[in-house]
């Protein structure tokens, strides 16, 4: 029963996923569309009017969205908790996948400690480039990573730099984070399959 009940869910998330996508293109387009006609001023009342006109398209498409959307419901949710448990299904039994999902689990953990620091340390060296922050703030997030500078010897060439291998870095630990959670859906879902 949990085999055609995961694979159910699973389109059902993706379905969700590809109207939530669908919901926040339209908004963007309602925000610009909605922009324009209130710089309208300048135009014409046919201009204006066909500026409400596709405000108005957009209106209903969102309405659309948003009804299907209420129709998959909570689809992504409950594709995590049908996922979680065959994941604890399987860690419980004596099956090899068992364990490879136990690694996985482990290392998408650290990544949920680690990436975060990381955004940390990015996030208070953009600061000390908008002449917001602190460098002894930025100092110390990037020693807790165990990255070696010195507060005030280093130019703002240096904590650019540094900024750039930050992001570097945090683009590598969500390209392994998505990785590993992709692994953990192919290892649970051929699980299910059998």
């Amino acid at each position: 029963m949990i085999d055609e009940d995961l694979h159910t869910a699973r389109q059902r998330a993706h379905r969700w996923e590809l109207l939530h996508e669908r919901r926040a293109v339209t908004a963007s387009l309602m925000r610009e569309a909605q922009q324009e006609l209130d710089a309208a001023e300048v135009w014409g009342q046919e201009q204006v009017a066909l500026g409400e006109a596709r405000l108005g398209a957009y209106r209903i498409v969102l309405e659309e969205v948003d009804q299907e959307l209420a129709e998959v419901g909570p689809a992504r949710d409950l594709y995590q908790e049908l996922l979680a448990r065959e994941e604890r299904r399987l860690a419980l039994s004596a099956d090899p996948r068992g364990a490879e999902l136990l690694e996985i689990g482990r290392l998408l953990a650290e990544l949920d400690v680690e990436l975060p620091a990381w955004e940390c340390a990015r996030a208070a060296g953009f600061a000390v480039l908008r002449g917001e922050g602190a460098m002894s703030e930025f100092v110390r997030k990037v020693a807790a990573l165990g990255i070696g500078m010195e507060a005030g010897v280093e130019g703002m060439s240096a904590v650019h730099d540094l900024v750039e291998r930050l992001g570097e870095r945090c683009r590598e630990l969500e390209r392994l984070r998505d990785q590993l959670r992709a692994r953990r859906e192919e290892v649970l879902l051929g699980c299910a399959g059998r």
